[in-house]
């Protein structure tokens, strides 16, 4: 005799067993929705992504016939001006013509914790003239100045149509220890100006002074359609962009549109740049450009950026218009767009005379990975959790076998 269930029994099994599967449906669902979303914007992230440094070790390259001059660090204590607060160091240098050379000037070595950032102030130079800047680490307090020096640079700039420039560059670290630092001057690949005197000593002994976070955002980056081509070509025209740059895998060049400007750019690292740009005080609002090709490394994912107008953060502008329609009491800005070869970076600079813009790059579609795998690793252990109890309860309910 078999143990039958009754209508009302069969009908509680099999809504249960709907539930369930009603259940693992909707999850189901989540779970595609979020591996879609992962794996979307992990294709955004790295569309641009091409690892490749910018080649600041050019020492294979061959090198031009060498201007030699032996500079004695006698006076250090007399002429070099050295201040110290904490893990912050001040070295003040003169900037005297090598050889033949035009031009003088001042600089000043800032150094925080192991952060280092030189400032250049050059007068009487060649005219509209690219310059490398190289700061030189010497194991002794005296070095000799050869055209060596000019292959692998810190940064470089453009001197404007009065052969002037006011600079920022943002070098490389320094290690914990004692240090003689100077610098030289290049152009056309011979030196042009050096350090007076040659060198300053500074000691390191922290590598940071102070703990400090380096927020990015994310970036709202729009497609370039042909009225922001217009937009900028007509920007450029007039001179409201005075300078372009344009960063690749192996340099980042400077284009001077007008030329009563100066402009700087270095690269610190794969994901970071430093450009400065000088004009006459009192110059009306203007727009930097800068574009970054799609093999530029790490710099050409931006997934999120952080921007920083003379050390202060700035926001993303809601459009293009907005940059190039804003006046001396507009606040700094910049916009992201996307184009065939890269993107290209806008940033709204109100008034002048010098300013340091700082980009940091923040792909790290590991870190993407990262962050989405809780949400992906718990829902699969939703399913199968209702997996294991439908199977439990299709178990217990299971008709009894026959006799």
């Amino acid at each position: 005799m078999l143990n039958e269930y009754t209508t009302e029994e069969k009908m509680k099994v099999a809504k249960r067993t709907a539930q369930a599967f009603a259940s693992i449906v909707v999850l189901s669902l989540l779970m595609t929705g979020s591996v879609f979303a992962f794996t979307t914007r992990l294709s955004h992230t790295s569309s641009f992504a091409a690892p490749s440094p910018l080649a600041d070790d050019k020492s294979s390259s061959t090198q031009t016939s060498t201007s030699e001059t032996e500079h004695e660090n006698n006076q250090v204590n007399e002429t070099t001006h050295t201040s110290e607060n904490g893990g912050e160091h001040n070295l003040e240098f003169k900037l005297a013509a090598v050889g033949s050379a035009a031009g003088k000037g001042d600089a000043e070595v800032q150094i925080r914790g192991t952060d280092v950032r030189v400032d250049v102030q050059v007068e009487q130079a060649l005219k509209s003239t690219s310059y490398t800047v190289t700061l030189i680490d010497s194991p002794t307090s005296s070095f000799t100045v050869s055209s060596a020096f000019c292959a692998g640079s810190t940064g470089h700039f453009m001197t404007s149509d009065e052969g002037q420039a006011e600079v920022k560059v943002v070098g490389t670290q320094l290690s914990i220890g004692s240090h003689f630092l100077g610098m030289i001057l290049c152009t056309g690949g011979s030196p042009a100006l050096v350090s007076d005197p040659v060198t300053g000593q500074v000691t390191i002994t922290q590598s940071k002074t102070e703990s400090e976070t380096e927020e990015t955002d994310e970036v709202n980056t729009k497609q370039e359609d042909q009225k922001d081509q217009d937009d900028i070509k007509s920007a450029e025209d007039s001179k409201q962009i005075p300078a372009e740059v344009e960063v690749s895998s192996s340099d980042a060049t400077i284009t001077q549109i007008d030329p009563k400007f100066s402009v700087s750019v270095s690269r610190p690292s794969d994901n970071s740049l430093s450009v400065s740009i000088a004009g006459a005080n009192g110059t009306g609002p203007r727009v930097l450009l800068i574009n970054v090709t799609k093999d530029a490394g790490a710099l050409s994912s931006l997934a999120s950026l952080r921007v920083t107008y003379d050390g202060n953060k700035i926001s993303q502008a809601s459009s293009l218009s907005q940059v190039l329609s804003g006046t001396s009491t507009s606040p700094p800005s910049y916009i992201v767009l996307a184009t065939s070869s890269g993107v290209q970076l806008l940033v709204f600079i109100p008034h002048f005379s010098s300013h340091l813009i700082e980009l940091l790059a923040s792909p790290a579609p590991l870190g993407t990975f990262i962050a989405q795998a809780p949400l992906l690793l718990a829902g699969f252990a939703a399913v199968a959790a209702v997996a294991a109890a439908l199977f439990m309860r299709r178990k217990r309910f299971a008709a009894p076998a026959a006799l």
